[in-house]
């Protein structure tokens, strides 16, 4: 499940002791109110230890017993408050641990009109030649000013076989090294009308190739990646995240995309060079400062640690929220030169988004170093993800490498 800091409950307040001077006065009002009520119902002589015990002891005793009830409330509500202030506390240290969860990014795999290489993406992203031409989608009549896969609109039905062959000869090479006994998880998101032409013939050509057993997650994109790494995190596994971005019915100045990651949840001897992809925090364009905020906390990094980002979506293309978002949390990279924005060059990928925006990243970070990266993985929705990518070593919850 996601880690929602938001959900804790506030901080207790201090629970304010009892005033003194009102408790005095209440004591003289008591002693009077039964001194008065003992010479007005008296009726035998006014002498004695009765008498006065009467009138000033039972008075001052009624009082003592309820300011001692007072007293012990208030050291209760006291410590009380502290001992969930205390609980609070810790709460909010197991859930910043949790969130500091992360995965190693063992291989990439990418497929776009720009090229079929990450450096070739990188390499067009620097001329900022856009790819985006006019094309007639499988689902539209006319053509359509986008980035597309042409060779998708011509026999998609070979298409796809191809595509899950590279795909999954690209998954052999990566996980080959690794312990057979792994457990191995696999993240499809496509199309839904690609979905049944896909979903047989990549479990069964990843099980052929190689020799594991692939379970197929519920979940889609980073949310997914995230429920992985609270789910699955107890014991050493492998997630191969999979996202077919290939609308029927595109929008103009969109993209095809095919895209591949393979994660692993605990260091990995045969990929020593393996980047970290931290646990991603999902926000809205109106929150972008905190959800920034929040991924470095998971990342365990300040802002001056950032070297660049990349983000990918209408909302942060078109709108000024990222940028503020930057300035408000302190970053020192550029935004001019450093913050890189996909879809005016390689056109916009929707669910396949978050996995190029990481891919580019993955490989610009020798040059580049730590970056952030920034998606929405629909146009209709709010919804943005932010996650940053280091290649620091140190962990608090690392039992073993695999």
């Amino acid at each position: 499940m996601p880690v929602w800091l938001d959900a804790i409950p506030e901080k207790s307040p201090e629970i304010v002791r009892p005033g003194t001077r009102r408790w005095l006065l209440f004591l003289v009002f008591v002693m009077l109110g039964g001194i008065a009520l003992t010479l007005g119902c008296w009726t035998s002589e006014r002498t004695g230890f009765v008498f006065w015990f009467t009138a000033l002891g039972l008075p001052f005793c009624t009082w003592g017993l309820l300011f001692g009830l007072r007293r012990f409330a208030y050291k209760a509500e006291q410590v009380g408050a502290e001992s969930r202030n205390v609980e609070r506390e810790a709460l909010i240290d197991s859930e910043i641990l949790r969130g500091q969860r992360c995965a190693w990014i063992l291989g990439t795999h990418i497929q776009a009109p720009a090229g079929n290489k990450a450096d070739d993406l990188l390499k067009a992203m620097k001329v900022a030649a856009p790819a985006i031409d006019f094309s007639r989608p499988r689902g539209c009549d006319k053509p359509v000013r986008y980035a597309a896969l042409t060779e998708y609109q011509t026999d998609l039905t070979k298409a796809l076989k191809a595509a899950v062959t590279k795909l999954t000869t690209r998954v052999e090479v990566i996980v080959q090294p690794l312990p057979p006994a792994l457990p191995c998880w696999l993240m499809l998101d496509c199309d839904s009308d690609l979905y049944p032409l896909v979903e047989e013939q990549l479990k069964a050509e990843l099980s052929l190739k190689t020799g594991r057993i692939f379970r197929l997650m519920a979940g889609k994109g980073l949310g997914a990646f995230d429920a992985w790494l609270d789910k699955r995190w107890d014991n050493p596994g492998i997630l191969v995240a999979i996202t077919l971005s290939l609308p029927a019915s595109p929008r103009e100045e969109d993209a095809d995309a095919v895209s591949m990651v393979v994660f692993s949840n605990r260091k990995a001897q045969a990929w020593p060079d393996a980047l970290r992809l931290h646990r991603p925090e999902r926000g809205t364009e109106a929150t972008l400062t905190k959800t920034l905020k929040r991924a470095l906390l998971w990342a365990r990094i300040g802002p001056d640690a950032l070297r660049g980002s990349w983000i990918t979506g209408p909302g942060l293309t078109a709108g000024s929220g990222w940028n503020n978002a930057c300035e408000e949390s302190g970053v020192e990279f550029s935004l001019s030169e450093d913050n890189f924005s996909i879809d005016p060059v390689l056109g916009y990928t929707g669910h396949a988004s978050p996995w190029l925006a990481i891919t580019l990243a993955d490989a610009a970070f020798e040059q580049r170093g730590v970056q952030v990266i920034a998606a929405q993985p629909a146009a209709a929705k709010d919804d943005i993800w932010v996650a940053v990518i280091t290649k620091e070593e140190v962990r608090k919850e690392s039992p073993k490498n695999v």
